[in-house]
């Protein structure tokens, strides 16, 4: 008998290492973009384990900080925060 295979799903993403990845391309005088991130990996983050980092509840947290910094990707720097915010590219 002859298996079907189904193409294979990504891993889910861990929502701290984007966030380490998000927090070292922030423009240094985007300060308070700095701090909300680095608040949240800080207080939050490094208290869950990997599995816990791949829920939703933990990307919401990560996205309502993204959605009020950057509201527009206006900007090339902004871009290339959401692309790797979405997955679409690595920093």
């Amino acid at each position: 008998m002859i298996e079907q295979t189904t193409p294979s799903e990504p891993p889910p993403r861990n929502a701290m290492l984007i966030a380490l990845e998000i927090i070292e391309m922030i423009p240094k005088d985007k300060i308070d973009f700095y701090n909300d991130i680095y608040h949240l990996i800080h207080t939050d983050y490094v208290y869950k384990d990997h599995n816990a980092l791949q829920t939703p509840h933990n990307w919401i947290k990560l996205q309502n900080i993204m959605y009020r910094h950057i509201p527009a990707p206006d900007e090339d720097w902004k871009e290339k925060i959401v692309d790797v915010f979405i997955g679409k590219t690595k920093s």
